[in-house]
């Protein structure tokens, strides 16, 4: 199910969503500022373009509220099974802080996830660029 071909496996892995070989991001740790939204213009080894048109991320930000309020509701979910007397302050505080914690990788999450909604494996990716290139 997250073998190598599939989307789980370019999304959670953060990799080019054609060839599922090389990282999305220059930086893979989330949590390391440097170069944070730094991508690669093109993928090395299958040529696909990370960005497939002007502001093309924009709409990740759409899938990043729908991810974090999906969370959230989760967050809620579990302190209601856990916790059942808790409070609002409660809820808050730890919804809030731990989404701050989670936000950078939120944030890369959603960049993998709004690029696989639009180009998807292919398995001989690697070698017709080659053969292009030649």
């Amino acid at each position: 199910m997250i073998g190598k071909g599939s989307k789980l496996y370019s999304i959670f892995g953060m990799k080019c969503p054609k060839c599922q070989e090389t990282p999305l991001f220059e930086n893979k740790n989330p949590y390391k500022y440097d170069k944070f939204f730094a991508m690669p213009k093109t993928c090395p080894k299958c040529g696909q373009r990370f960005e497939l048109e002007p502001a093309f991320y924009f709409g990740a930000m759409y899938v990043s509220y729908g991810v974090s309020v999906a969370y959230l509701v989760s967050v809620y979910v579990a302190m209601l099974v856990l916790y059942p007397a808790f409070n609002v302050n409660e809820y808050l505080a730890i919804a809030i802080g731990s989404l701050i914690l989670l936000g950078p990788y939120i944030f890369k999450l959603c960049r993998a996830i709004y690029i696989n909604f639009f180009v998807s494996y292919d398995p001989n990716a690697i070698e017709d660029f080659k053969k292009e290139g030649d």
